[in-house]
């Protein structure tokens, strides 16, 4: 039975790691389009110099997109997108504070089908040691400034704590 799970879990995996892989490969023609698309966001979120990298173009949602832009201003070159975890894949990531942002949009987090995921993925990842931090499109649209302000506490408390265990 076990080995039967595992096989599964691999197989599964791999068909997951494709499909991406394939979703990614299929944005390339439409990337100058996209660029353009990404630097009216930017401009409109009120940023002055609208910057693309290859992260931005890894992000799957508008949601995604946001909270990248505001953080890659705080945390620059450490975010990472669709970072993958184990069986699952985390929104943002920054893994230098072993921190996990999660964005729920409206239509995907109406299910109690998705709410369990997101609570086994949740469990799996405070396993390894990762903090979860989970924003819904309120937070983003309406609360970005407490959003981002909890984030930059978490990442600061980590760093304290890094820096006095490198003390020791």
């Amino acid at each position: 039975m076990r080995s039967t799970q595992w096989r599964y879990r691999r197989i599964r995996r791999k068909y997951i790691e494709a499909k991406r892989a394939f979703k990614q490969k299929s944005k390339i023609p439409f990337y100058p389009f996209l660029a353009i698309r990404f630097i009216i966001e930017q401009l409109r979120r009120g940023y002055s110099l609208p910057t693309l990298d290859r992260q931005l173009f890894r992000t799957e949602s508008i949601l995604e997109r946001w909270m990248y832009y505001d953080l890659r201003e705080i945390y620059p070159g450490e975010i990472i997108t669709q970072y993958p975890l184990g069986p699952y894949w985390i929104d943002l990531a920054i893994p230098k504070y072993k921190l996990a942002i999660e964005l729920d949009g409206k239509k995907y987090h109406k299910n109690r089908k998705a709410q369990e995921h997101d609570r086994r993925r949740d469990a799996y990842m405070q396993r390894l040691g990762w903090k979860v931090m989970r924003f819904t499109y309120e937070d983003i649209t309406k609360r970005r400034e407490e959003s981002l302000e909890k984030i930059f506490a978490f990442t600061q408390r980590q760093a304290a704590k890094a820096k006095k265990k490198h003390r020791i």
